[in-house]
């Protein structure tokens, strides 16, 4: 029997990564999207979407029927994240067990809070110092007692911050757009300190090989991307590839907070700004065993296709 793969949050970044993935891999997809219409002109050659809610328990049940692998990419504003965003979760943990399906669940590195050393593993201590990041840990916690309670098999790809076609957050846009403008880029606190990034296409690929190895359920796994790189060196590439010359500056909480008073996700950012002031790297040797011929899109090659993309966006 073909497997069913239904994917809660298809017009997001991650989500609608995942269900290109798996529409290019000839899988069948079933796309769960709040505007039908808005996912159907970013997954033009997508033909299972779904108009629905998550946040409706009943919706939720109904999506996931005859489901073989569920995936909870579902985001909202980070100033709706508490009220959303568990009960969501809670939902989609539901209507997997009811549908007998697997769980994959995408996740951050909010949970763990400032790094305690780098390159830090999957075992580092989930110590988060900010509102968003307790979120996170509640939300995860959830779908591993779904997972230890045996209703629900589940793995977690963990990913640091995202760019690529279709990331459109108020940290990655504006960096794009000012290096095809040629204006001054902003990059948070630092702009020599390591950062790993993740191309979004290249984190829908994990997302998806996990997804479809029985070994990887009940654990979770880093994925890094193709190493750490500085803001610096990041925005010196979109630049080089919008063929303009390279403008930055690093910008530090209180402009987070000023942002905050025009657009509040910008001013949610803030408790964040953490990750951008001291080295943030993933070790993802767990995932580069499990999975030796996995390639991720080096940085420079990426970057470009992110400002093609935004290009194209523009015109």
């Amino acid at each position: 029997m073909d497997r069913i793969h239904v994917v809660f949050g298809a017009t997001g970044a991650i989500g609608s990564a995942i269900v290109r993935q798996l529409v290019a891999q000839g899988e069948f997809v079933r796309a769960i999207a709040r505007d039908p219409e808005a996912a159907q002109e970013m997954l033009p050659s997508t033909p299972g979407i779904v108009g629905g809610n998550a946040d409706s328990p009943d919706i939720a049940l109904k999506a996931c029927r005859g489901a073989t692998i569920v995936y909870d990419c579902v985001n909202v504003r980070y100033s709706k994240w508490s009220e959303l965003l568990p009960r969501v979760t809670s939902n989609i943990v539901a209507g997997a067990r009811e549908a007998g399906a697997r769980l994959v669940f995408p996740d951050n590195v909010y949970g763990y809070g400032p790094l305690q050393g780098t390159p830090a593993t999957e075992e580092h201590p989930r110590a988060a110092t900010s509102k968003k990041g307790r979120i996170r840990i509640e939300m995860e916690r959830m779908v591993l007692e779904a997972h230890n309670r045996g209703e629900v098999p589940v793995v977690i790809p963990r990913f640091p911050d995202f760019y690529g076609p279709f990331v459109t957050n108020p940290l990655i846009r504006p960096m794009f757009e000012a290096a095809l403008a040629g204006k001054t880029a902003t990059w948070p606190m630092s702009l020599d300190v390591p950062h790993d990034m993740a191309y979004i296409d290249d984190a829908a690929a994990a997302a998806v090989r996990l997804a479809t190895d029985d070994g990887s359920y009940g654990q979770v796994w880093h994925v890094p991307g193709s190493g750490p790189i500085t803001g610096r060196q990041f925005l010196e590439t979109a630049f080089k590839a919008a063929a303009n010359k390279p403008k930055m500056r690093a910008v530090g909480q209180g402009m987070y907070h000023f942002f905050g008073f025009f657009i509040p996700d910008a001013g949610e950012m803030g408790e964040l700004l953490y990750q951008f002031a001291q080295p943030l790297v993933l070790d993802g040797s767990k995932f580069a065993r499990r999975f030796p011929d996995f390639h991720y899109t080096p940085h420079d090659e990426a970057i470009r296709k992110t400002v093609d993309w935004y290009e194209e966006l523009s015109s």
